[in-house]
């Protein structure tokens, strides 16, 4: 089981685009289950991170694994 949370500064749609897919690559290639991604746009800073939606997300990610 698997699971991808991170974050980045930019916040344009395309940020994640690579990261996303070679986590689906990675997990097809090793067989696990993917359990869900938080992919946190715009957190540039902790301050900006912690004001954001994602940490609620990846408790709840957490939470229902």
């Amino acid at each position: 089981m698997l699971r991808l949370l991170t974050v980045a500064w930019n916040s344009d749609d395309w940020t994640f685009d690579a990261l996303e897919a070679h986590y689906k690559t990675l997990v097809r290639y090793i067989n696990f289950k993917d359990c869900g991604m938080v992919l946190g746009y715009g957190c540039g800073t902790p301050g900006m991170t912690r004001r954001s939606r994602y940490p609620q997300e990846a408790y709840e990610l957490g939470r229902n694994v």
